[in-house]
């Protein structure tokens, strides 16, 4: 299952188990909350409706991938594709008031065998741009080695008109998807980049988090236009008056502010310029110590990221002493947002200020470590809503890698729980603890997923059993991996940038995962900062009455190079 924006029903993605509490939790937070004004969004979505058909050598009712299969997951594409051009990925990035939708049922094309399930040649592909009639046609394949000449491991493929700035005046495009993008979990990002494709946009290479960008990033690509891009894919479409509007986009301010209310989903709140449910993520958002727009390792500001679709500002520095943030954690029984700066002689833990993002408890204690240091911390809010169960817990970097224990109220003593012996201690850079299931979870460079656990009850005495979550979905290593968990959402979210040849010339990756099942929902390419900690905030600025919605729900239980020519392969 992918997150995004629906054509009609906007974004979705709801938690059942455990959903009666979270709204009780959510009325009361949001009932001390400001209220925030409602969606004034005036901009019409510009409809991409879009024919698609599947080869009938994909379509095996036996096996569970019948059409109906295929269906559903060429509705998620559509759905992760809307929300990387609808929403906001950063300050480069132009959201567009633009989205793809099925225009009719899911069709198979082709006859068993007739090899045409993979392109690899000029006249298979000339045949495939003939099928499906009139109107803009999507086909998902096996495989395509042929795209305007020969083009092997290609993952996507489209034709690509010339301009003329006229909308809707050429509207008999193609485009190819394969397997393979589904089976790698970036079939909605290969859409969208076909998409755009047809909509007269070339390959770029200026941004790194560009849709455009000539070669894909495994597991991510990225959701950044830039204006002209918006334009041409506006201007592409294929319903002009789609009835429809981009609930959190308005003409005179831009986006709308996040937590407003929004009608394109019900129970809908604004989350980076897309409209998601209030039990999702679009309830929260993350604070991210770090430093935006080059590859440098100390952080210095405070950003804010919209958990829906990754969209981020800088809210400024830390602090007048340019402190390096190296952890954060939110305390959900408190509301306080705890760090963790490190001096080269002990580490202090400060409060910051949710909002504004500055710290403003310095210090409130003392760790005396030496030059061991703390890289990562979580919030255990224990059994009860009392404080006096309420822990921090924090890996230390040193020799070898250490689980201690904080108390929020005496915070200048770590007591040790216990070593830590599965990598390297300077590996550690990221640690969530799930409440909901008393699971301690840390984000790594190792192993084929980037995630440990830690065995709570194991320690102390020392060591810690923690091992490699290897069969959790897939998410490539980060460096600065940072990780945070919210009780609103029941999400693990993870920020780190990508392991480049040359430092701070690569991207930010931004991924959200279940952590009961291991499912990675989504993995975003953001416009560039350097992450340190993190932490998972609830929105503050929720509609009451949306939360009381919610509570009815739960009582009720409803709830590589590119050609550049008139076809443009997408390459793994």
């Amino acid at each position: 299952m992918m997150r995004g924006s629906a054509p009609a029903e906007g974004t979705a993605r709801t938690m059942l188990s455990l959903q009666f509490f979270r709204a009780c939790f959510l009325i009361f937070t949001f009932a001390t909350a400001a209220i925030a004004p409602l969606a004034n969004a005036t901009q019409e979505v510009d409809l991409h409706d879009v024919a698609w058909f599947v080869h009938i050598d994909l379509i095996d009712e036996g096996s569970g991938e019948g059409l109906s299969f295929w269906q559903g997951v060429i509705d998620d594409a559509i759905a992760t594709a809307n929300l990387l051009v609808e929403g906001g990925q950063g300050p480069v990035d132009e959201p567009c008031c633009t989205r793809l939708g099925r225009s009719a049922s899911v069709a198979p094309f082709g006859t068993p065998g007739d090899g045409f399930d993979v392109i690899d040649t000029g006249a298979e592909e000339a045949t495939l741009s003939g099928l499906g009639g009139s109107g803009s046609r999507a086909f998902l394949v096996d495989s395509i080695t042929f795209c305007g000449g020969p083009s092997p491991n290609a993952i996507g493929c489209a034709v690509r008109p010339s301009c003329d700035g006229d909308g809707n005046d050429d509207p008999n495009l193609w485009l190819a998807v394969t397997v393979d993008a589904y089976s790698d979990g970036i079939l909605g990002s290969v859409l969208s980049h076909e998409r755009g494709h047809n909509a007269c946009l070339p390959h770029v290479s200026a941004e790194k988090c560009q849709i455009m960008q000539g070669t894909v990033f495994i597991p991510g690509e990225g959701g950044c236009l830039t204006a002209s891009e918006c334009d041409n894919y506006e201007n592409a479409r294929t319903v002009e008056s789609s009835g429809l509007e981009c609930g959190c986009h308005d003409d005179v301010s831009g986006l709308v502010t996040d937590g407003s209310a929004c009608a394109d989903v019900a129970n809908g709140v604004c989350s980076g310029g897309v409209c998601g449910e209030i039990t999702g993520d679009a309830s929260v958002y993350l604070l991210a110590a770090g430093e935006p727009g080059d590859g440098a390792l100390a952080p210095e500001s405070m950003i804010r990221i919209s958990s829906l679709a990754g969209d981020w500002t800088n809210l400024g520095q830390i602090s007048s002493e340019s402190s390096e943030v190296e952890a954060m954690a939110y305390a959900t029984d408190s509301n306080i947002l705890y760090g963790v700066i490190p001096t080269g002689h002990d580490d202090l833990v400060v409060i910051i200020d949710p909002v504004t993002g500055s710290v403003v408890g310095m210090p409130v204690g003392a760790i005396a470590n030496g030059t061991d240091e703390i890289t990562s911390m979580a919030y255990d809010p224990g059994a009860t809503s009392a404080a006096a169960d309420d822990r921090l817990l924090v890996l230390e970097e040193g020799g070898v890698g250490e689980l201690r224990s904080i108390n929020p109220v005496t915070p200048s003593v770590a007591t040790l729980l216990g070593q830590v012996l599965i990598g390297p201690s300077e590996e550690f850079s990221g640690l969530a603890y799930d409440s909901f299931q008393d699971r301690l979870f840390g984000a790594w460079r190792f192993g084929p997923t980037g995630f440990f656990e830690i065995d709570l009850t194991s320690c102390p005495p020392s060591p810690c059993a923690a091992s490699s979550l290897n069969s959790w979905g897939p998410v490539a290593a980060r460096r600065n991996a940072s990780l945070a968990y919210s009780e609103n959402t029941g999400m693990l979210y993870l920020v780190g940038t990508g392991f480049d040849s040359i430092p701070g010339e690569g991207r930010t990756f931004y991924t959200v995962v279940d952590p009961v099942t291991g499912t990675v929902f989504e993995t975003l390419s953001l416009d560039r900062f350097t992450p340190a900690g993190l932490a998972a905030v609830p929105e503050p600025n929720m509609v009451i009455g949306l939360a009381v919605g919610l509570l009815g729900l739960a009582l009720t239980g409803r709830g590589g190079n590119w050609g550049q020519g008139p076809f443009a392969p997408f390459h793994l």
